[in-house]
């Protein structure tokens, strides 16, 4: 017999033996802190049952009661009043544990090493007024502490496969070069990187729908960057974030006039074909704040005939939120030349709404930060709700970002919000993939007047 082999007959076991004593102690150490944790639980809810009791308000009562399906491992509970009476119940649905057949003790197992039945007394004035009964299925904590587990130990292996996919990019300084050798070791840098991708065709212009809330219509779309790198690996970025990692390095690119002069020049044969369409495209804080850059935008919409009042920018909310005075003037500019400022992430600033004071712009966009807290945040809920009616007062639109869900967009077209965008509707896609969406959905555009905006020829499309 080899040494190999002993040694595995020797080792096997005893690693076996540890897990065995292992699993033990954490099972002892967990099946304690869910009898406590379950024993809180009760008296939490029996202590949120009393003042509906005390003005009889069964359907409050029932109400508390109903709310423990979001605990799974809860299977039942009965209000009993303290003459022995049935006052209320909740039965989760399928096999359950009948508590009033058991006999009870304050936060006691019984032999069911899967079952725990648990009572608290409901007190008034040191008075016993009604007890609750809960029957507890252990089995639920126990499946997910398990998963847990097993998770834990697939994580070093998990995390050695994501550095070693995604090392490339998020942050195009972190990106490694192909050709460092051949560059004599040098370190990878912004600008050779760029024109190396748009020199091999890497770059692309994707467009994400934007949707209207009334009836899941295209409205527009967004200009979105695509940059397919050599590794395989996709990464979308708004133009804003490229040309500010460009202008960040001191690079000279004729990146942004490359990517409007490619998306209006699409949305014009998109128009011919379909009809009118919203442009939405990020520019940088340099951008918004470049005298000339205005008349730039006009010139390429002059020579791609793409209609400049179609053309929407959007600015970071943190760009304005700085000096809005200043902020203010350069949205003027840019009105003057008859084009529109939508401001982007809007939301996180707690001044977010006195910007609506001073900033003459005709669309918001709420943060998708904001939008993904909705449904547990109550505060973040009514600030959204509260932003929004603040911007509808002051004939301002409002857009949401980042919506994954249905709900979200029931509960923020409640709130007066028309536009949204997000995984829920569409990705970024392609622009053979967009127009073939364009094909089967129906659009139009929608843009309300805005008393504030510069008279121009603009309402020759703005009309829905």
């Amino acid at each position: 017999m080899s040494k190999k082999i002993i040694k595995l007959a020797v080792l096997v076991p005893a690693a076996l033996g540890a897990l065995a004593l292992a699993g033990v102690l954490i099972f002892n150490a967990t099946r304690h802190f869910i009898v406590e944790h379950n024993e809180a639980l009760v008296h939490s809810v029996a202590q949120s049952i009393l003042p509906a009791l005390l003005v009889n308000d069964t359907q409050q009562v029932n109400a508390v009661l109903k709310a423990l399906e979001n605990y799974p491992g809860i299977e039942s509970a009965e209000l009993v009043s303290a003459q022995g009476a049935s006052i209320a119940s909740y039965t989760r649905s399928g096999n359950v544990l009948d508590p009033m057949s058991a006999s009870f003790e304050l936060a006691s197992a019984n032999d069911d090493p899967n079952q725990m039945h648990v009572m608290a007394p409901i007190t008034f004035d040191s008075l016993i007024v009604a007890n609750l009964h809960i029957a507890v299925n252990l089995w639920p904590t126990y499946l997910r502490i398990i998963t847990w587990l097993g998770i834990l130990l697939i994580v070093p292996s998990v995390i050695y496969v994501l550095i070693k996919q995604l090392r490339i990019k998020v942050r195009f300084e972190r990106v490694a070069a192909d050709d460092d050798a051949d560059r004599g070791g040098s370190s990878f840098d912004v600008a050779h990187a760029v024109n190396a991708a748009m020199q091999d065709a890497d770059l692309s212009i994707d467009y994400q729908p934007i949707q209207r809330m009334s009836d899941d219509g295209v409205f527009g779309m967004e200009v979105v960057v695509c940059w397919r790198h050599p590794s395989g690996q996709t990464l979308h970025v708004s133009p804003s974030d490229f040309v500010g990692m460009a202008e960040k390095n001191k690079i000279c690119l004729p990146f942004d006039d490359w990517l409007l002069r490619s998306a209006c020049a699409q949305a014009v044969a998109w128009q011919h074909q379909y009809g009118p369409l919203i442009l939405a495209i990020n520019i940088t804080e340099a951008q918004f704040k470049e005298p000339s850059f205005a008349q730039k935008i006009r010139d390429v919409c002059r020579d791609t005939q793409y209609p400049h009042q179609l053309l929407e920018l959007e600015v970071n909310e943190s760009v304005v939120a700085t000096n809005p005075k200043k902020a203010a003037a350069h949205i003027a500019a840019f009105a003057e030349q008859g084009l529109s400022v939508t401001i982007d992430r809007f939301g996180l600033s707690a001044h977010s709404q006195s910007l609506l004071e001073v900033l003459p712009v005709h669309k918001v966009k709420i943060d998708g930060k904001l939008v993904q807290r909705l449904n547990y945040d109550v505060q973040v809920k009514e600030w959204v709700n509260a932003t929004i009616q603040h911007a509808l007062a002051h004939d301002v639109q409002v857009m949401a970002d980042g919506l994954d869900f249905g709900w979200q967009q029931a509960e923020l077209q409640s709130m007066g919000c028309i536009l949204g965008q997000g995984a829920y509707f569409y990705s970024p896609m392609t622009a053979v993939a967009f127009e073939s969406l364009l094909s089967k959905r129906s659009f139009r555009v929608t843009r309300m007047p805005n008393l504030r905006e510069a008279p121009s020829d603009s309402g020759k499309y703005s009309a829905a």
